[in-house]
């Protein structure tokens, strides 16, 4: 959940002179829109939070007013599932990326070595 506001959010390692990182760019591959990540990614274009919420940064947008009870609105939604179950499913879900990740953080030590 975001905030509407006159924000920035992106990945702007590239605007400021870093290379991505192998671990930043699958996870950036994995949430961002096909259409949003190289702009993302590569092009560190930033996003106002309604540009965000398009891209695949935020789920959703409010304002500060409505933060507290959508907030509140989604942990009742998730004290109403069983967690046990949430959690196997979502391993499940995301293995293929955990693998990826996990590849990725290899990749990224042997650039430090």
């Amino acid at each position: 959940i975001g905030v509407a506001g006159p924000f920035s959010i992106g990945l702007n390692e590239v605007q400021i002179g870093m290379t991505m990182h192998h671990a930043g760019i699958e996870l950036a591959r994995d949430r961002l829109r096909k259409s949003a990540f190289n702009r993302s990614v590569i092009n560190a274009e930033m996003f106002d939070p309604e540009g965000a919420m398009a891209a695949g940064f935020l789920d959703k947008v409010v304002s500060v007013e409505e933060l507290q009870g959508a907030a509140l609105a989604v942990a009742a939604q998730l004290k109403k599932i069983n967690m046990n179950a949430h959690k196997k499913t979502k391993l499940k879900v995301r293995k293929g990326l955990l693998d990826t990740l996990d590849a990725a953080i290899e990749q990224d030590r042997q650039h430090m070595l």
